[in-house]
């Protein structure tokens, strides 16, 4: 599998496409619009990153870092300070007072959508100073290491195009850092340099300093084992580093590495493309979790692998399902996939997975079974979602999802005939906009359309649709016309109609 073809299937944040939209002839005039703002919420609903640091809630999303500090009933958000570069985040670490997040965005290339870097942000004070980096890249001419007798050659990055930092990692001496192109790499002097670190080829089970490696070079574009993705850190001595083409663990500090693989194992990781690796430690005990994606070669599938060894064997769960994250309560493994969040108290001997998701305090919902992200904080479990931030409590006396409490940015309505859309403005590669609008507390029958600029109809979201029970409620515009061709960037209009009522106005802006 090509490098172009591993991008071409990484972005679950970013998702490609730029067609112009068709539109119908509409004799609609310019509407007067409802002037409301959003409160202050987290900075998106699409969140693909939940940390939890100490007693603090940690957000990833694509726009912005945010953090909270009483469960996710409020939050502080980052984006404004000048050392974000860019809104997106791409991988969130703690590790005492330190905080570490990468940045990224998605431009247009040669008509194809690529990930690019966009450096870190990081605070050695908990997060009351920040201090900007550039995304890691090379001179030209840094291609050599010198490995215990071996010359290494690498291939120098130089562009942040295909380069984001999807995973970081800290330990008490070192931050480590996975980004796909230029590979794994580590520092010891908070950014200021990088060690490139040298790992096995696909087709060798390990490398050291002591070997005899001949002409060794480090070139992503003829390896899979060279495009990394994730990274943990099992103590200062043990590294564990997942790639298109296997996981590889180091316990000198990174100086040696072994490498696992379905080539290389009789008993192997489901899949060798290694998108997240978590520790999870009870009873004396650890235990690596991955998750795999397909890659190259054959019988590779979707799914999770657990190894209690230290790697030297995996048993694989949850077949052709598309995972992302875990988190763990004592025994207990959470994980955050495209079809629910999956939980299991038996070591994958079986498993439970979230069902429909409503706050029964508003009537809110989840309208997707995708879930990016998970973290656990005492007995509750935080999610995220491209729909929102959700939250359940698991313990004895209220099993998992029984009951859900969902977080979204948006505000009461002032009057039974106001409405807003949220976010806005929105890209619709990352998230969905909600358009919010009340019924007067009575069941009604609803009608949503959304013009462009000229008044011309994009879209019907809604016709004559019944809602019933709480006052408020959401309709989701994904950013696509009728047609399903995604709308060009620019302001549209939306009108709302409660039965035959008088028509509700509001103004939405599409910005990729």
């Amino acid at each position: 599998m090509t490098l172009k073809h591993l991008c071409a299937g990484l972005c679950f944040l970013l998702l490609a496409g730029t067609s112009i939209a068709s539109a119908q002839p509409g004799l609609l005039k310019t509407p007067r619009l409802n002037q409301i703002q959003p409160g202050t919420m987290p900075p998106s609903n699409s969140v693909s990153h939940v940390l939890v640091h100490r007693a603090d809630v940690w957000i990833g999303t694509g726009k912005g870092l945010a953090r909270s500090t009483d469960s996710g009933q409020s939050w502080e958000t980052f984006t404004q300070d000048p050392a974000f570069a860019r809104p997106g985040i791409y991988a969130v670490a703690a590790l005492g007072d330190m905080i570490w997040a990468s940045m990224g965005y998605s431009k247009e290339v040669e008509g194809q959508s690529v990930q690019t870097g966009a450096g870190y942000a990081y605070s050695i004070d908990d997060g009351r100073s920040w201090t900007g980096l550039p995304q890691t890249l090379d001179s030209r001419g840094d291609s050599i290491v010198q490995y215990g007798n071996n010359t290494v050659r690498f291939l120098p990055i130089v562009v942040p195009e295909q380069n984001v930092t999807f995973d970081v990692a800290l330990s008490d001496s070192a931050v480590w850092i996975t980004s796909w192109s230029s590979g794994l790499r580590k520092s010891t002097d908070l950014g200021r340099t990088w060690q490139r670190i040298v790992i096995p080829k696909s087709t060798k089970s390990s490398i050291a300093p002591t070997d005899s490696l001949g002409y060794y070079e480090i070139d992503p574009r003829e390896d899979n084992n060279f495009l990394m993705f994730a990274v943990a850190v099992e103590n200062n001595d043990t590294v564990w580093a997942g790639s298109a083409g296997g996981i590889n663990k180091s316990t000198d500090g990174g100086v040696s590495w072994v490498h696992f693989s379905r080539a290389t194992q009789d008993h192997p990781i489901l899949s060798d493309w290694v998108i997240a690796i978590a520790a999870q430690r009870f009873a004396g005990r650890t235990r690596i979790w991955t998750t795999n994606w397909p890659a190259a070669g054959p019988d590779q599938r979707f799914g999770i692998s657990v190894s209690d060894d230290g790697g030297l064997s995996w048993r694989n769960f949850l077949h052709d399902v598309k995972a992302y994250d875990f988190a763990f309560k004592d025994s207990i493994v959470y994980v955050a996939t495209d079809e629910g969040l999956f939980r299991s108290d038996d070591e994958g001997g079986s498993w439970i997975r979230s069902g429909s998701i409503v706050d029964p305090s508003n009537g809110q919902r989840i309208t997707t079974q995708q879930f990016f992200a998970v973290d656990v904080l005492g007995d509750t479990v935080l999610a995220g979602t491209g729909d929102g931030f959700v939250s359940t409590i698991d313990n004895a006396a209220h099993p998992f999802g029984l009951s859900w409490q969902i977080r979204r940015t948006h505000q009461p309505l002032p009057n039974a005939t106001a409405t807003y859309a949220y976010p806005n403005p929105f890209s619709p590669r990352v998230e969905n906009t909600r358009i919010h609008y009340s019924t007067g507390g009575r069941d009604a029958s609803i009608t949503i359309e959304i013009f462009d600029f000229g008044m011309n109809r994009v879209r019907t979201v809604l016709n004559q649709a019944s809602r019933t029970g709480s006052s408020e409620h959401d309709d989701l515009w994904d950013g696509r016309a009728e047609s399903g061709d995604p709308v060009p960037n620019g302001v549209y209009f939306y009108r709302v109609v409660v039965d035959d009522g008088e028509p509700s106005w509001g103004k939405i802006m599409v910005l990729q």
